[in-house]
């Protein structure tokens, strides 16, 4: 065994059990802490499926744990939840997992191996369930029980993301769920798990509360239940307008939304109580997603014009106006801070040869006349074979600074004689369109986690999508929407888990970036802010600059997660008690 792979087991075993630990002696319980990940309109009804591309908010984040939490904070490193371990075989073609004693699912029956067994079975049997990828890709071959707490995965083949992929997964309880005839279209509103938060106790498709599972197995570091708050709320909004007033009337505790010129629109009005931290090192980008199997986005040179024609400077200047929102994103797609040692001076010299990421409207003119996208009577450029051609970019409905930023692009877009415009469906028919290659262009997230694989991953593999052509993936991770897929790019994401040897890897990485600028499958644009705000008038214990212990985002679910276990009521008449 390389050193360096030994390394890799060293930081596996020696990273830290959970735990939460609190300054004060006596913490105060009870209370509920109002939510909002983003402005969906109203709720369109129970589905608390784990392995739904779309479940309802709270699902992913509190009522079905992971077996490893990857903190985005900590550098992605794990966070043993209800595994406890995993380490690789000797040969590396196996990966065993323990798992936590002592655990429960919300209607009391133990939490074991056979769980876990059968819940990774359930998603091979029904492939549209592996919202991970897990079975999709030539990665894992079979899971066995080694004995009650105990789970192996034999691998197909050396692969070294296992812990990363299997660790994120989220099983559920084979009493309730292997009596269930159709599983993918079960909806679950009742729902049995091991999160803090799993009894559904209203639902309306204006709000819902997810109160305490009361066989929660987690403790602080003085050895007292958690979690401390009683419940958690979901009211509904239409937009980012409506939940910014919710927000500043003290409406809300905690959300993950723009708001327009936040200190004095938002802080100003409570600078004791009212806060916000977009991370800003830590930020994937926000791209342009463009649908690689359609003229003329299938076209390499009108791909490349596209980017040319983007006012980036401008474009971030008019949506947030602040640098503590955002900045132009680099064509690589990685995080410099983030990413440093990972990072192509190869890919980055020839992004700026192909003028990438850089506002050059002329540029993009001619690269545009060269493929025969000639400008017809109506000032509109058709064709090459001279048909007419229009195109929309699509962004949800109410995500006021992603419409800004649209509408900028499309403009952009029409003063070089290309007929854009944008289009604002509401959430679940955005995600469905990406999800099914119904788009032209749209706007859309990145992922991103230990090392850049998973970005590249997320964007090239196409095991990604399913023999149906959906993307089978969810919707926080889900970001293969732009369809272009190599043999290349797939032989090369595999190499890269077949191997523990950071010098190999970091060359497979610097090939990836180099396919990813050749191609632009997709165009990075700015820096997809963090957005979380919080109101401590009666909840408090939320991470904060100098002290981040997780990313605070309600919408990111390992931050979520390690952040409502920290929350409680400021003291016991904050919260009505």
């Amino acid at each position: 065994m390389s050193k360096k792979l030994l390394l890799v087991f060293v930081v596996l075993a020696l990273a830290l059990s959970f735990s939460v630990t609190l300054a004060q002696d006596s913490v105060p319980r009870g209370g509920i802490v109002t939510i909002n990940e983003s402005p969906q309109g109203n709720w369109a009804g129970p589905n608390f499926n784990p392995y739904a591309p779309q479940p309802r908010n709270g699902t992913l984040p509190f009522i079905y744990e992971t077996l490893i939490v990857f903190n985005p904070a900590d550098g992605g490193l794990p966070t043993y939840w209800l595994a406890t371990d995993a380490q690789y075989s000797e040969d590396l073609l196996s990966l065993t997992m323990p798992l936590r004693q002592g655990v429960k699912w919300s209607d009391g029956e133990d939490f074991t191996a056979d769980d876990v067994v059968f819940s990774m079975n359930l998603v091979k049997e029904f492939p549209s369930l592996d919202i991970g990828g897990i079975w999709n890709g030539a990665y894992i071959d079979s899971v066995e029980k080694v004995d009650d707490y105990t789970v192996k995965f034999n691998l197909k083949q050396v692969f070294t993301q296992a812990d990363t992929l299997i660790g994120g997964f989220r099983p559920v309880p084979e009493h309730v769920w292997s009596q269930i005839e159709d599983p993918v279209a079960f909806l679950n509103e009742k729902p049995v798990a091991t999160g803090p938060f799993t009894e559904v106790t209203d639902f309306s498709e204006t709000v819902y509360t997810i109160c305490r599972n009361p066989y929660y197995w987690g403790k602080d570091a003085n050895g007292e239940q958690l979690p401390y708050l009683d419940c958690v709320r979901y009211p509904a909004y239409s937009g980012n307008d409506a939940v910014n007033n919710a927000l500043i009337a003290g409406q809300l505790d905690w959300a993950g939304n723009f708001i327009p010129e936040i200190e004095s629109t938002f802080v100003a009005k409570d600078p004791e109580n009212y806060g916000f931290f977009f991370w800003p090192d830590g930020a994937p980008p926000v791209s342009l997603y463009l649908n690689n199997t359609k003229a003329p986005f299938s076209d390499l040179k009108f791909r490349m014009a596209l980017s040319a024609a983007i006012d980036y400077e401008n474009l971030v200047s008019i949506v947030y106006g602040s640098p503590v929102y955002s900045a132009p994103y680099n064509p690589t797609g990685l995080a410099p801070v983030r990413y440093a040692d990972w990072l192509s001076q190869e890919a980055i010299d020839t992004a700026n040869s192909m003028g990438l990421g850089k506002y050059d409207p002329e540029a993009a003119k001619a690269l545009l006349d060269e493929a025969g996208y000639v400008v017809g009577s109506d000032g509109f450029r058709t064709m090459p074979d001279g048909s007419p051609m229009s195109f929309k970019i699509q962004t949800v409905n109410g995500w006021t600074d992603w419409t800004n930023a649209a509408q900028y692009m499309a403009q952009n877009f029409q003063d070089i004689g290309l007929n854009a415009s944008i289009e604002t469906p509401e959430f679940g028919a955005w995600f469905s369109a990406l999800q099914t290659a119904t788009y032209d262009a749209s706007m859309g997230w990145s992922g991103y986690n230990r090392t850049p694989w998973d970005y590249y991953r997320n964007i090239f593999d196409s095991s990604l999508v399913t023999p149906g052509g959906d993307a089978n993936t969810t919707v926080a991770n889900g970001t293969s929407w732009a369809r272009w897929f190599s043999d290349e790019t797939d032989q090369l994401l595999q190499a890269f888990t077949q191997t523990a040897d950071l010098d190999e890897q970091k060359e497979i990485i610097n090939q990836l970036q180099l396919v990813f600028v050749q191609n632009v499958p997709l165009i990075p644009v700015f820096a997809n802010a963090q957005w979380y705000e919080w109101n401590e008038t009666r909840i408090v214990g939320f991470p904060k600059a100098d002290d981040y212990y997780a990313q605070g985002s309600p919408w990111n679910a390992p931050g979520a997660l390690l952040t409502v276990l920290r929350l409680h009521c400021r003291d016991n008449s904050s919260c009505g008690q």
